[in-house]
């Protein structure tokens, strides 16, 4: 592998043709033209970054993405199609497990270590399985 090739690559985009008007319908903007004009760049360019799809074929330059993406308060990954826009937020995950009390954090251990039990317990009868 050169190290010029990622770690990974996407073969397809994630997110479908939609994903930067919703992330764009989600951060309050209702047309194209008036998110263009806070962007400002012309509406019929970024009415061609919507149109264009997502993942490395979406010809956003770098310099719009970041711009896009710091206007809509989400990852460039997400702008470009990278992430998928329907994919839980796991992130906000450990924040929230901190603020837990004791025995939130009990609770929490408890069924973690269930759900755990459950995924072996499944793994052994799948490797049983003719």
């Amino acid at each position: 592998m050169s190290s010029l090739t990622p770690a990974h690559t996407f073969k397809h985009p994630i997110g479908g043709k939609r994903t930067l008007q919703r992330l764009r319908r989600q951060a309050g903007y209702r047309s194209a033209k008036d998110f263009a004009e806070t962007l400002g760049i012309p509406s019929s360019t970024y009415a061609r970054y919507e149109r264009a799809g997502d993942g490395v074929e979406c010809g956003i330059p770098l310099p719009a993405a970041w711009q896009i993406a710091d206007a809509l308060g989400c990852s460039i990954d997400l702008v470009v199609g990278r992430e998928d826009i329907d994919a839980p937020d796991c992130g906000s995950i450990q924040p929230r497990y901190e603020a837990l009390g004791v025995e939130g954090r009990r609770l929490v251990e408890s069924y973690l270590a269930y759900v755990e039990l459950g995924e072996q317990g499944r793994a052994r009868q799948g490797s049983r399985l003719p």
